[in-house]
């Protein structure tokens, strides 16, 4: 039963290690996403439709 219980510790230490790392990577991607694509100032949109 002792084996049973630290081998069950282990999975569960590694999986909410995974988590952790998952997470944290989602939210760096999500802090320095940057969608704002300023375009020049000379530059016209409706000019080429």
């Amino acid at each position: 039963m002792k084996h049973i219980k630290r081998t069950l510790y282990i999975v569960l230490l590694l999986a909410l290690y995974e988590l952790s790392k998952y997470v944290t990577n989602e939210i760096l991607i999500k802090l320095q996403a940057n969608d704002d694509i300023d375009g020049p100032c000379d530059y016209e949109i409706d000019k080429w439709r």
